[in-house]
């Protein structure tokens, strides 16, 4: 009856310091980050929407515009072929 006794005891005791760590060890470095919106979008920039066509061409949606590049493989350079302004394709 001693020898169950004690190996109660130790299982008790095991049990105990899992708890205690798993408590300080993860309840402890939990951070959050909130993030609200001010009305102040100064900080954000817009970035510009890029799309693929065909034949080594794409377009980029950038400031109202829709610019029109190609891109040569062979010297690896991109060349500006159309701008045109987003209110004239409608």
């Amino acid at each position: 009856m001693f020898e169950s006794e004690a190996e109660l005891r130790r299982i008790r005791i095991v049990l105990v310091w899992i708890a205690v760590f798993l408590l300080f060890g993860a309840c402890g470095n939990q951070e959050t980050i909130i993030k609200t919106d001010s009305g102040n979008s100064d900080d954000d920039t817009p970035q510009p929407t890029s799309f693929p066509l065909e034949h080594n061409h794409f377009g980029v949606l950038e400031d109202g515009y829709i610019k029109i590049y190609e891109y040569n493989e062979s010297r690896n350079e991109v060349k500006l072929k159309k701008e045109y302004a987003d209110d004239e394709l409608e």
